[in-house]
């Protein structure tokens, strides 16, 4: 084994690393970049069952509560609280007598 031999089977471990390494992460994108595609189908499935119940919880309690108020409340990112419910209905009540 001469002294060059060794050297180059030096040079030539790193870009095998490196290789092996880039083909391992490209694979965990892929399957990272898949999962999250699925997690996005059932948000969306989980965002209308939620608009769902919000609408049928609106339209089972007392006082009158407004299901489209609610699901206002939702796609806004805000909690549909019943303080949050009652002054969105109040505003929108406002803004018809004006």
């Amino acid at each position: 084994m001469s002294l060059q031999h060794i050297i180059d089977s030096v040079r030539t471990q790193p870009v095998i690393a490196v290789g092996s390494l880039a083909i391992v992460l490209a694979l965990l994108c892929i399957v990272l970049i898949a999962r999250v595609e699925r997690l996005k189908d059932r948000l969306h499935i989980a965002k209308a069952a939620a608009e769902d119940a919000a609408k049928a919880a609106a339209l089972a309690a007392p006082g009158g509560i407004d299901p489209d108020v609610v699901a206002e409340l939702l796609r806004t990112g805000k909690r549909p609280t019943l303080d949050a419910v009652y002054a969105t209905m109040q505003q929108r009540t406002g803004s018809r007598t004006r």
